[in-house]
């Protein structure tokens, strides 16, 4: 049975959400909330606390692998479940504003949808949106996954997969571990390769980004395409 005290608390906290959203609520309140509907009979403000304190941030907790958020006392197999649906969930969400849409002309939701699915990895990954000839999205894919700083990327394993989807175009993306936003010159040539193996199939590479963090950069943007 949950203390008359903590469920006075979480009643509050479901009052303050119901009237203004997560405004004014701190961090550790928002993971409080969210477990509020997982663990039923618990105080969970100090296993809010503790998930803040290891992983740093909201987007820390939310990024974090079931294994690690498992290592948290008091957060069971199911509350780490739980935890890593949302951010999934998220992920579908932005992913269903993306599909069928330009990415020229809602390129804030395009950053958004790779922000989230690259953001938290701890190792560097490579992929791609695929567009129709009028640039609406058709897929985002990530092809290739590597170490902490590196990933082999082929041309041809990309280009393949290009054309099993009859894509026309494509957003190329890939993630920096480390938080540094500036392209390498690997990622320049690999770009420069990609972009040239495209044009004989008929199909462009419409931009590149990279994603660092939670910022998320454009090559077109940086005069690097």
């Amino acid at each position: 049975m949950v203390d008359e005290s903590v469920q006075g608390h979480r009643l509050r906290l479901k009052a303050r959400f119901q009237k203004s959203g997560f405004l004014g609520f701190h961090d550790y309140e928002k993971i409080e909330l969210l477990l509020t509907y997982t663990l039923a009979r618990k105080d969970v403000k100090p296993i809010a606390k503790r998930l803040m304190a290891l992983f740093g941030n909201l987007a820390g907790v939310l990024d974090a692998p079931i294994h690690e958020l498992q290592q948290v006392e008091g957060v069971g197999e199911q509350c780490a479940l739980f935890l890593t649906m949302l951010r999934a969930l998220e992920v579908e969400h932005l992913q269903s504003k993306v599909i069928g849409r330009s990415v020229f002309n809602h390129p804030d939701i395009v950053k958004d949808h790779l922000r989230l699915w690259l953001q938290g990895r701890r190792t560097e990954c490579f992929g791609a949106i695929f567009t129709d000839q009028q640039h609406h999205c058709l897929l985002t894919e990530i092809i290739f996954e590597g170490t902490i700083d590196r990933t082999a990327v082929y041309p041809r394993e990309l280009l393949k997969r290009a054309l099993i989807e009859d894509a026309k175009g494509m957003i190329l993306f890939h993630n920096h571990p480390g938080g540094s936003t500036q392209a390498s010159e690997a990622d320049l040539e690999l770009t420069r390769r990609v972009v040239e193996a495209s044009a004989l199939l008929d199909m462009r590479v419409l931009d590149h980004f990279i994603v660092a963090g939670d910022q998320v950069v454009s090559f077109k943007e940086k005069g690097w395409f």
